[in-house]
């Protein structure tokens, strides 16, 4: 049995309303990239080349929209770890996620779970800089909230999603240089 990421599903599913909107997407399943545990040794020594086409994505995006499963209480670690070689960004003109919009979506395992972890993720686009959109949204019971055939059912997470991505690309075109 394929096991599915019901965080990546979710990402996959927005991704697709930014393309009907017109923007230009780039998904990056963050597992992928097999990253080290984050420290300013590794970053220096770091030869990635899909961490190294995230970040050239990250560093020309008008917009970004993260998504984070909810492990005890916060962002997974793989999620974390990303952000911190975000610390690659800091010598930016202007640094790091400046004055990008980033939509941020936390998937929980209960009924209401995943809150504390949008709190952390607006957080963290805050001290990255960025502008967090108001239409981030927690969801819980994120691993059954998809059909047999990996399609999303809930019509209120599917408004609620819509919303987000239409946020982030509106927020995108008006910020735009």
């Amino acid at each position: 049995m394929e096991m599915r990421s019901s965080t990546l599903g979710i990402l996959k599913f927005t991704a697709e309303k930014l393309k009907e909107l017109g923007a230009e997407v780039y998904v990056s399943d963050i597992r992928s990239l097999k990253l080290p545990v984050f420290s300013y040794k590794t970053m220096k020594a770091l030869n990635n080349p899909g961490f190294a086409g995230l970040v050239k994505k990250i560093r020309t995006a008008d917009g970004l929209v993260f998504a984070s499963p909810e492990y005890h209480g916060s962002v997974s670690s793989a999620f974390k770890n990303v952000i911190d070689y975000l610390e690659v960004l800091s010598a930016e003109k202007p640094p790091y996620l400046s004055l990008k919009p980033v939509g941020c979506i936390a998937l929980g395992g209960a009924e209401n779970a995943g809150y504390a972890t949008l709190n952390s993720m607006i957080s963290i686009v805050h001290n990255l800089r960025g502008i967090a959109a108001s239409n981030s949204l927690a969801i819980g019971y994120g691993s059954s909230i998809f059909d047999s055939k990996g399609r999303l059912k809930n019509e209120a997470i599917i408004k609620r999603l819509n919303r987000l991505a239409e946020e982030v690309y509106v927020l995108s075109e008006r910020l735009r240089d």
